[in-house]
């Protein structure tokens, strides 16, 4: 777990405070698995391992703003590796994500066949709505057949 702390200083601006001592504005509590969260489930995930405390208004006023922030992670690996590598790397990385989601979508759409089809585990959507409305009418069926037999048994006694 990080902890940091921020101070607002004399021109407005956000700036680390280095004196233990000193009583922060907002303090920031930041859950180990943050980074996780936010690769797995971007910002709105990530925010939960995020914990604010200090000031209640500036709190709600910073977590406000913090929600509308986007990190530009090509411009910060731009200054380590250089503009161009950076944007290749970002460009790499968004292509792999994005087969990644495909690979996911096509591995769980065959498990899908095959639980559906081959290995008959699950059934599909339409076959249950089917299969629960022929249900119902034979219900409906086999009740009204017992009122008639009821009927009959009635007139022959």
């Amino acid at each position: 777990m990080t902890e940091v702390s921020l101070m607002i200083d004399e021109s407005s601006r956000f700036s680390l405070i280095q004196n233990p001592l000193v009583e922060p504005n907002v303090k920031l509590t930041i859950g180990s698995d943050v980074l996780s969260a936010f690769v797995a489930g971007g910002q709105d995930a990530a925010a939960q391992h995020v914990k604010v405390s200090g000031d209640v208004d500036l709190a709600h006023a910073m977590s406000k703003l913090a929600g509308q922030l986007r990190w530009e992670f090509e411009e910060d690996l731009s200054k380590l590796v250089g503009d161009a590598m950076a944007h290749r790397i970002v460009q790499a990385a968004k292509k792999a994500n994005k087969y990644g989601q495909a690979a996911v979508k096509d591995v769980g759409g065959s498990i899908f066949e095959y639980l559906v089809h081959e290995q008959p585990t699950l059934v599909q959507q339409e076959e249950l709505t089917h299969y629960k409305n022929n249900l119902r009418q034979l219900r409906d069926d086999v009740e009204r057949i017992e009122k008639r037999i009821e009927r009959l048994l009635e007139k022959t006694q």
